[in-house]
């Protein structure tokens, strides 16, 4: 008789959707970088811990970067049937009980706790566990729940005061959480050593929970983008837009590397939190700058990089105009041959899906499966017609590439228009333009104030 797979082994099943997987998700993100890679334990009793912002687009971040094939905790509730229960044990994923599934369900959890053990020990692949136990829509850490803690913490048993058992914060930062082409930070930080708190745990278990869960969360911190203001968080988040290359260039940092830009962005907050507990008067004056700026920019339907760039030449844009649509003809190929794989997915996630962050995950996830399906369908024709099998390897290549460059020429084709619409009104003497590009270097001053004195700090 054959022994049932353990869930933690490595599949060649799982591997080839991997690469699968890694492929698309390096289509749908237009930037991915990752860093600190290297700090991931091999061989070692292991959990992966990433902060959790973006559904199951996290799981698939860390499953897509870090080569490994990760066993995933997740929330019982969507465990339903037997064929959906069959895919999740497939994808490594396991229940996770919670109170509002019956206080019943929740005895369960010790089954649970018991065969994370295993994965733990046996050092197959790594358990995973999102700390915060749910996702959320805001760039900040919410309240680590025990859960992950509790595992660690018996997992280090097993080894005493030995060091072992290592939980790996892991920080992501997307540009966007529902937008196709934004970016994807993935920053793993260094391992906590579980047997640093053992002690505690014998002597204390709360205790050693909360100094776990506190060590924990101040790692975390560190690898993400975390905006602690409620009431000015739409702020710093706009100011990540606005400001981000003027603080790049104090920080004498010359590249655009989105681990460069995560460095910015971090020493803004940090600065901005020490103004506003010092001075919260000119947080609320830059506040209202970029409220005003905002309000205007969404009246006449602009971007910030227009106003950042300030001015248009007519020669690039005509020319830039004439490109567009001497392509024309293949921005047509590639949309006629992509848009129902590509829209069917948006259009149900906009209708159906009433969490916003389950879009990326429904469109992606759905993605995988239309787009092949879609150009199988087209290769039917294609090969009727064709009869050389290079022209047909062509053709077969030519269908995704064609609907990238079809996405591509869209976004250009709205920016050529944006660009337009700024030479005319700046031409026509329209005080909004002249008004917007007041407020934006009146912000970009009033940010150089705040930032010197410390930014004169950290260069010396």
């Amino acid at each position: 008789m054959f022994r049932k797979k353990s869930i933690d082994e490595w599949s060649l099943k799982y591997w080839l959707l991997q690469q699968y997987n890694n492929f698309s998700f390096r289509i749908y993100y237009r930037k991915l970088q990752s860093v600190n890679r290297s700090n991931i334990p091999r061989n070692e009793p292991v959990i992966l811990a990433p902060n959790h912002q973006n559904a199951l687009m996290d799981a698939l971040a860390v499953v897509s970067d870090a080569g490994l094939q990760p066993v995933f905790l997740a929330r019982a509730d969507i465990f339903k049937g037997k064929i959906v229960c069959g895919i999740l044990h497939f994808l490594n994923i396991m229940p996770i009980f919670r109170i509002r599934d019956g206080i019943q369900n929740v005895r369960r959890n010790d089954m649970v706790f018991e065969k994370s053990l295993r994965v733990i020990h046996n050092r197959h692949n790594p358990l995973s566990i999102f700390p915060e136990g749910n996702h959320g829509d805001k760039r900040r850490l919410r309240q680590l729940v025990k859960g992950i803690f509790r595992i660690a913490l018996l997992a280090q048993e097993k080894y005493g005061e030995k060091p072992a058992v290592k939980i790996l914060p892991i920080g992501l930062d997307y540009g966007h959480y529902q937008k196709f082409r934004s970016t994807l930070f993935i920053n793993y930080g260094k391992p906590i050593e579980v047997s640093e708190f053992y002690l505690f745990w014998k002597n204390n278990p709360v205790d050693a929970i909360n100094r776990l869960r506190s060590r924990l969360a101040e790692e975390l911190k560190k690898l993400m983008i975390h905006i602690g203001t409620e009431e000015y968080y739409d702020l710093y988040m706009k100011l990540r837009e606005v400001f981000n290359s003027t603080m790049r260039e104090k920080m004498g940092i010359e590249d655009d590397s989105l681990a460069s830009r995560f460095m910015a962005d971090k020493k803004m907050i940090d600065i901005l939190d020490q103004t506003l507990e010092r001075n919260p008067g000119e947080i609320a004056a830059l506040n209202q700058l970029m409220s005003d700026y905002q309000d205007l920019l969404k009246k006449y339907n602009f971007r910030d990089w227009m106003i950042a760039k300030g001015r248009f030449s007519l020669i690039a844009l005509l020319a830039g105009s004439l490109l567009l649509l001497l392509l024309f003809p293949v921005f047509i190929y590639g949309y006629l041959t992509n848009i129902l794989p590509f829209s069917i997915p948006v259009r149900i996630a906009r209708t159906k899906v009433k969490d916003p962050q389950f879009h990326s995950t429904f469109k992606f996830v759905l993605g995988l499966i239309l787009f092949p399906v879609t150009y199988l369908l087209l290769l039917i024709p294609g090969f009727l017609l064709i009869e050389n099998p290079w022209m047909r390897l062509a053709y077969l290549i030519s269908l995704p590439l064609a609907g990238m460059f079809a996405f591509s020429w869209y976004i250009h084709f709205k920016k050529i228009r944006s660009g337009f619409r700024f030479f005319r009104m700046k031409l026509s003497g329209n005080p909004a333009i002249k008004k917007l590009l007041g407020l934006r270097k009146t912000m970009i001053d009033r940010m150089n104030l705040i930032i010197q004195p410390v930014i004169h700090e950290y260069q010396r």
